[in-house]
Order: structure tokens, then C-alpha cells, then sequence
């Protein structure tokens, strides 16, 4: 990662950094050399956000380490006149945030003039741009219960298998990433369910991962996997592997693409013969990732699940983020309305 971000030597970085910053500057090459305490995502968009910033200053003939809040201030501001998303803007913001934090210096959020800047667009994103956040379309409990009908029927060794990644996917809010590294041996059966140990996710990283008894519909469509595919006898293969043409699924470690997920659940979407949705800042047609995921979630809800729990089954550290997918699910009854309506 130095490398993308310190062009030449990094001895030479530090050497052109004045007196005043240089314990700041050996934070930050500590900092660039710890990349194993960071999900692979945030890594990427460290990449993009720092490139972005240090060509940014390069062009105006400024130093882009330290990070001056004057500067930072116009950048931000000039992101925002470029028309970017505001949520694109936060994670710049965030992102820069985050390098000051690491390297011991006063974050841009301890800044007024930055924070005032940060105010502007998202007031002006709201009010005069009309922007919304971008939300997946939610595939709800009917739509599977709809799907695990027609995919059963299947000769396909393809849609035995997208029923049963849509099932889990469902069943335990997992995030597309972490549904592509679940093995084989990763499911225990016991009785009539089984339970799946989640290494890791987003927000839980600790070793203990965490452990998901599944329903039993799950358990039987993923028993149907499984005998079908003949994957029960190799525990190191990946669950969800391609499926060859000859209809035979693909022994691998290797996990499925991103876009091969993706087309799972646009898969799905044209099988039910849905129109695509009002696209969503230019996405979001049809089901994609984040579908199943923000389906159960507000399928809880609707059925009075307590907001504790959903956010323990979807591992939310935020609960302002599972009320975002809520709000735009239509079921954020207020507890006052509640109680008026008993």
C-alpha cells in the first residue's frame, strides 16, 4: 500500500517532511505497514481516496501530507460542486479522518471551518439536490417462499444451488463477501438444523467469529446443496463454487465474484418476471448483494422484532444504518403511534 500512496523512496518521504511533522510521518509509514488490521474494502478505499486526494494536491503545487484543513476544506467543497454523492464526499472525509487519527494529529472533524464545510453539503444534498441514500431493492420472505417453489423444480444444478445461497443469504443477513467464503465445513448438523460458524464479518472479527443455528426450511434446501452437488465429502471446498455446463459443480477454494453473486439474485428477479425497480442514484433495478439482507431486516420488523435483535442477526453496530433500511421499507411505526393505536 506505501507503494501506491509514496512514490520513490520512503526514507526520502520522511526526510522532506519538516521537523515539526516527523514523528507524525513515521506514524503514518507504521501505519501504511499494519494493512492486516483492515478488511480488504476499507484497504480499496484508502487507495481510491488517498490517490484522489494527492493528485488533487499535486495539481494546485500543494503538499498533501500534513493534510491542512484549509486545503481539505476546498477539496471536499470542490467534490461536491463535481456533483459527487454526498455519501462519496463522507467517505473521503472519513477516510482522511482516519490518516490524521493514525498519525497522531488533530482530526478535520476538530476543525470548524471543515465541519461547517461538511454541513453545507449535506444540507444542500438534501434540500436542493433532493439526494437520497441508496438502498438495495429488499427481497422479502414472500418473494423466497415464491423462488424455493419454482428453483425446486429445477433439473439444473445451477438454480438447486442459487435456492440455496438465496435461503442463507436470508436466513442469516450475511454480507455478499462474507456468504462467498462459507465452506463446506463450516455447516453442523444436529437434529433436523443445522448450525453455521461465521468466521468473520464486517464487524465482528474477533476469533471466536460467531455461530448461526439456521431454520430448518434452510437446513432441508441446503441438505438438497449438498446431496445434490456431491459436496459433502470435500468440508474444504468453498459452498457456493460454479457449476460447470455439463452440470456439475466445481470443487474449489476459490470463491464466487462479486458479479457472479450478483447475477444470482438478478437471476432471481427475472425468474419471478419482476419490472425493474425506479432506479436508485442510478442503480438498484433489481435485487442485487444487499437484497436479502435488507429483506429480512425489515420482515423483522414488520414483525415486531425488536430492534435489538435484528441488529444481533445482521451484526449492526449502528443502529442508525438499520433504520435507514427500515425507513425505506415503510415500517417505521413510532412508538407513540403504537401506543395511541392499542
Amino acid at each position: 500500500m506505501s507503494k501506491l500512496i509514496i512514490s520513490g523512496n520512503p526514507g526520502m518521504f520522511l526526510r522532506d517532511i519538516g521537523a515539526e511533522y516527523q514523528e507524525a510521518a513515521k506514524n503514518f509509514m507504521q501505519f501504511l505497514n499494519d494493512q492486516g488490521a483492515y478488511s480488504p474494502n476499507t484497504l480499496r478505499d484508502l487507495r481510491q481516496v488517498f490517490h484522489s486526494w494527492a493528485r488533487w494536491c499535486h495539481a494546485r503545487g500543494l503538499a498533501w501530507f500534513p493534510i491542512s484543513p484549509e486545503a481539505a476544506r476546498e477539496y471536499l467543497l470542490q467534490l461536491h460542486d463535481a456533483d459527487l454523492a454526498s455519501t462519496t464526499i463522507e467517505k473521503h472525509y472519513a477516510m482522511l479522518n482516519m490518516l490524521l487519527s493514525q498519525c497522531g494529529l488533530p482530526q478535520l472533524s476538530d476543525d470548524k471551518s471543515v465541519s461547517l464545510a461538511m454541513r453545507r453539503i449535506r444540507r444542500e444534498a438534501a434540500t436542493e439536490k433532493g439526494e437520497r441514500t441508496g438502498q438495495a431493492v429488499p427481497l422479502r420472505w414472500d418473494d423466497l417462499k415464491l423462488l424455493d417453489v419454482l428453483l425446486s423444480r429445477s433439473d439444473r444444478l445451477v438454480d438447486l444451488r442459487n435456492r440455496a445461497f438465496l435461503f442463507l443469504a436470508y436466513n442469516t443477513l450475511l454480507r455478499m463477501a462474507e456468504m462467498s467464503r462459507v465452506r463446506v465445513r463450516d455447516l453442523e448438523q444436529t437434529g433436523d438444523t443445522v448450525t453455521l460458524h461465521v468466521s468473520h464479518t464486517k464487524t465482528i472479527t474477533t476469533a471466536a467469529g460467531l455461530d448461526k443455528v439456521l431454520s430448518r426450511r434452510t437446513t432441508a434446501v441446503l441438505n438438497d446443496w449438498l446431496d445434490a452437488s456431491g459436496l459433502r465429502d470435500h468440508p474444504d471446498a468453498i459452498l457456493f463454487p460454479p457449476v460447470h455446463r455439463s452440470n456439475k459443480a466445481r470443487i474449489t477454494t476459490t470463491p464466487l465474484t462479486a458479479p457472479a453473486m450478483e447475477k444470482i439474485f438478478s437471476d432471481a428477479w427475472a425468474l419471478l418476471g419482476k419490472s425493474d425497480a425506479t432506479p436508485n442514484k442510478g442503480r438498484y433495478r433489481t435485487w442485487t448483494g444487499h437484497s436479502a439482507r435488507v429483506g429480512a431486516a425489515i420482515d423483522m420488523a414488520e414483525k415486531q422484532v425488536s430492534m435489538v435483535e435484528i441488529m444481533q442477526e445482521g451484526t449492526w453496530k449502528k443502529p442508525e444504518t438499520l433504520m435507514r433500511y427500515l425507513r425505506r421499507g415503510g415500517v417505521t411505526v413510532g412508538a407513540n403511534s403504537r401506543l395511541m393505536d392499542s
